[in-house]
Formats: structure tokens, sequence, C-alpha cells
């Protein structure tokens, strides 16, 4: 600093209370020292709850996967055990009154799966 300067201080600095120089720079590293631990925690708040998020949402893509692959493999079974029994000739395509009969007790057998009237899509002739 400039001497000039210094010495315009000088009378000023003289005239502050002596309490006011001990307690303005203590209160002044207090406050800066719980603002920046506010801020450290904040930030990390926001990591920890980003983390977080990230977790649920493979967790959720997870749960998701495996729900519609148990839901989509009961249908392709049912199909591969009528196809067997097809070519098995243990029913027989020709004669409805039977097919119906076997269909609809597979149908009670596999609750995941539907048919077409249960859907609601009947058509109305």
């Amino acid at each position: 600093m400039p001497i000039k300067t210094i010495d315009r201080l000088t009378p000023t600095l003289k005239k502050l209370p002596l309490r006011a120089v001990l307690i303005v720079p203590f209160v002044l590293q207090i406050a800066g020292t719980a603002g920046l631990v506010g801020y450290l925690s904040y930030k990390n708040g926001e990591k920890a709850v980003e983390n977080l998020a990230n977790q649920l949402a493979v967790q959720i893509g997870d749960r998701v996967v495996h729900y519609l692959d148990t839901y989509l493999s009961a249908p392709d079974l049912i199909n591969r055990i009528n196809a067997d029994a097809v070519r098995q000739k243990t029913i027989n395509l020709q004669d409805l009154t039977p097919l119906e009969r076997y269909l609809f007790f597979q149908l009670k057998q596999f609750e995941s799966a539907t048919s077409y009237i249960d859907s609601g899509c009947t058509q109305e002739k």
C-alpha cells in the first residue's frame, strides 16, 4: 500500500473500538465456514439424490423386464403345448366342441392368458 493511503487510514483505524476489531474477523470466519459447509452439504445431497434416483430407475427397469418376460412366456408356452397336441393328434382341430372345452380349461390353468372374448374385443355381427 502506498504511504499516503496508510496515513489516511490510520486516524480511521484508531477510532475503531477494540471490540469490533476482535469480533468482526471471527464472525466473518464463522460465517464463511458455515456458508462453505452448507454449500458442500447441498452439493453432496444433490449427488446422493441423483445416485439414488439412478439406482431406482435401474431397479424399476429390471423389474419391468422380469415382469414382461414372465407375462409373455405364458402365451409362448401355450402355443407350444397346443402345437404338440395337434402334432400328436391329441386334439382335433375339426371337432370344435372338445377343442373349445380343451382351450377353456387351458385358459383356467394360465391366469396371465386371456381369450379374445375375455379382452372385450368381440365383434358384433
